[in-house]
């Protein structure tokens, strides 16, 4: 039983966890997995209790001025639908609310101080400011009435009260509201109800999707010691290299990788072959020549030369295996002729 098969069946000792094993599975992923949780109660809320309003009000209030105007851009400010509804404090008075462009609505305007609606100070709040009299004043006997002229692109009067409803197609509109009479007082309200509401949960539950991948990780791959991670994706590498390819006939299958047991025997049996033959070219080559049948080699040789082809050149003798081939015949010869010449001296004395 070799040293690698005794190993293999002697019980190996389980080993614990190591620290960096029970860092990050006993202080990370907590970690990953609180901030997942967070982030998907958060998301939660954002998308039930914490979702955006559709319908966004915001009103102002304005006092000691005829004319209020919006600048450019706050009409569409939200979306591009809004319902202006303007209501003085005096319930007698005629109020006129109109839309058209800033040229037409600045010459009407010329002359008189007014008030700008400059957007919104909060989701229910419209930011004012006081703005003077630019230009002289152009007005007089015979004037057209503000809701007969041809300078508004949509325009509505009525008493004490008026709404209109604008679509801001174009973002240089702007609305004009006229209270009726100097020094007067409203509540200015811009309604707006949006098509689309902002998805602020969405961000939190890709957050927690992140972390939830990350624990997992943390307590699997992370948590594993360099060498065996090394290890594991070796071992993977020599399972996909092992499974044959699709259309491969059994003539070209993947040859198995060599393990490092293969490659060990393989190097000692060379070795061992190495030192044989070592030993054999470094030993003395002794021959004996009453051992051989140099007729009879001669002859194999013969054959073998004839069967190889012409090509080749046949076995030579040397003179000293020459003499020894007749020192030996001439040894095995001389006991013959002795038994021969005792068997006829043996025959005449019969006879006699």
């Amino acid at each position: 039983m070799t040293v690698e098969e005794r190993e293999q069946e002697e019980p190996q000792t389980p080993v614990g966890p190591t620290r960096h094993a029970k860092i990050m599975r006993g202080v990370v992923t907590p970690i990953f997995g609180l901030i997942a949780v967070a982030c998907v109660v958060l998301g939660v809320l954002n998308a039930t209790i914490w979702k955006p309003s559709r319908e966004i009000v915001a009103t102002a209030t304005v006092s000691g001025t005829r004319y209020v105007v919006t600048d450019p851009g706050v009409l569409g400010l939200v979306d591009d639908r809004v319902s202006m509804t303007v209501k003085s404090k005096n319930a007698e008075a005629t109020v006129c609310v109109a839309e058209g462009s800033m040229k037409d609505i600045t010459g009407w305007i010329s002359g008189n101080p007014y008030v700008r609606v400059t957007g919104l100070s909060e989701w229910t709040a419209l930011s004012v400011t006081d703005a003077e009299a630019q230009g002289s004043d152009l007005s007089g006997e015979g004037d057209v009435a503000f809701a007969d002229s041809d300078m508004w692109t949509t325009v509505s009067c009525d008493t004490g009260a008026v709404t209109l409803k604008i679509t801001d197609e174009d973002a240089s509109r702007v609305a004009l509201v006229d209270l009726g009479e100097d020094d007067a007082s409203a509540t200015v309200t811009m309604d707006w109800v949006r098509q689309s509401v902002p998805n602020f949960a969405m961000p939190f539950y890709f957050a927690g999707g992140i972390c939830v991948v990350l624990a997992v990780l943390c307590a699997t791959v992370f948590a594993m010691s360099p060498h065996k991670r090394r290890k594991a994706i070796s071992e993977a590498a020599e399972a996909e290299a092992e499974e044959p390819t699709e259309g491969m006939g059994p003539g070209n299958a993947v040859a198995e990788p060599e393990t490092r047991r293969a490659r060990r025997r393989r190097h000692g049996r060379s070795r061992t072959a190495e030192q044989v033959e070592q030993s054999e070219v470094e030993g003395p080559n002794i021959v004996d020549p009453a051992a051989r049948n140099l007729v009879s080699d001669q002859m194999r040789s013969s054959e073998q030369s004839g069967d190889e082809g012409a090509g080749e050149q046949t076995s030579v003798i040397s003179p000293d295996e020459l003499a020894a081939y007749f020192a030996r015949l001439a040894q095995e010869s001389a006991p013959e002729a002795g038994s021969s010449e005792a068997g006829e001296n043996d025959d005449a004395k019969e006879g006699e």
